[in-house]
């Protein structure tokens, strides 16, 4: 089998739903650095300068409290229950109001240094649920409204 390199790979392959793994640093004690699943949500990632990224975290009810300490909807929150997806071996919850812009580079850069990429497209299901989140974030961008 011929190894295609990311930086090659990555914009040929990418798309809604597309799913990897990379190492994210946080410079926040109240969030853990590691290596983390990260979520394409851009309609046409392909001809984007920017991708949209969303990560999924175990701690639901911290982050549902959290949002609604912030008198932010819960409709910007998305569940997700174990075995929904090949990634979730538990309940998780996407944080639609921390969305994570990254360019095409930096993605084939971290996948390359430490990051993974051959994981099954995220289902269509939750990628509305997640769009229709971000729509309703407060603290989202028209312009990355606009991506999705």
């Amino acid at each position: 089998m011929i190894n295609i390199p990311p930086d090659v790979r990555i914009p040929l392959c990418i798309e809604q739903g597309s799913v990897f793994n990379f190492y994210i640093n946080f410079n926040d004690e109240k969030r853990e650095s590691k290596n983390r699943y990260f979520i394409v949500v851009n309609n046409k990632p392909k001809d984007d300068a920017i991708l949209i990224m969303l990560t999924p975290t175990t701690k639901t009810q911290k982050t549902k409290s959290f949002v609604s300490r912030s008198k932010i909807s819960l409709k910007t929150i998305v569940e997700v229950k174990s075995g929904e997806h090949c990634i979730f071996t538990k309940n998780s919850i996407f944080n639609c109001n921390d969305v994570f812009p990254v360019k095409m580079d930096d993605l084939a850069r971290k996948i390359e240094e430490n990051g993974s990429m051959n994981y099954p497209k995220m289902t269509e299901k939750i990628i509305k649920k997640i769009i229709i989140g971000i729509k309703e974030s407060p603290s989202v961008s028209q312009e990355i409204k606009d991506l999705l």
